[in-house]
């Protein structure tokens, strides 16, 4: 009688031990779910979690560079005045106001006529903002002649881009300009090719 007894123990003991032997967990009554757990690592530690990842550094930006304003120019032409054929070549320097617009003094040197003529002529230039930048100015121009009394003018070029870069550009238009208070031989019409240069 206590042997069965001693045996049905013995085999409720060894069900409640086998669980905890097997992974120490006991199985949950029916109808509950198994509690969470965090996954064991080969060395029995928990593992960080993951680490975010550092959202990527902003790209540097340099200075930004403001476009060229100035310009240098270097001109030659050729055109009769005074009954004359000239040779002429010069010089300018101009400011980019903006919008297209450009204020400029020219200086030139006409020779290979007597008399030989300088002027000097300061101007406004529009370019227009479309490919070869076809430009159109006006200005205002005192003459110097040698043996002669100066003279004033008043005159427009126009003309188109034929090449450039952000630092060169090659031009080439023409000119007209009447001279003021003068009776005779009063005008003058060129053709012009400058090269500039922006910084």
């Amino acid at each position: 009688m206590l042997r069965p007894l001693r045996l049905a123990l013995r085999l409720a003991a060894l069900a409640l031990l086998l669980p905890l032997a097997a992974g120490g967990q006991v199985a949950p009554p029916p109808g509950e779910l198994p509690p969470a757990t965090e996954p064991v690592t080969a060395t029995g530690a928990t593992p960080a979690p993951p680490a975010t990842e550092a959202p990527p550094p902003t790209a540097l930006r340099g200075p930004v560079r403001e476009p060229p304003r100035w310009r240098l120019g270097v001109t030659f032409g050729a055109g009769t005045s005074y009954g004359g054929s000239y040779v002429m070549f010069g010089g300018l320097i101009g400011y980019d106001l903006g919008a297209g617009f450009e204020l400029y003094l020219d200086g030139q040197y006409w020779g290979g006529a007597s008399p030989h003529l300088g002027k000097v002529a300061p101007g406004v230039n529009w370019y227009a903002p479309i490919p070869y930048r076809p430009y159109a100015g006006l200005y205002y121009a005192r003459w110097f002649i040698g043996g002669e009394p100066n003279q004033d003018a008043l005159g427009g070029r126009f003309g188109v881009t034929i090449a450039s870069s952000p630092s060169v550009a090659f031009q080439a238009g023409m000119a007209y300009e009447r001279i003021l208070g003068c009776t005779s031989q009063c005008e003058a019409f060129w053709p012009e090719l400058t090269i500039g240069f922006r910084f």
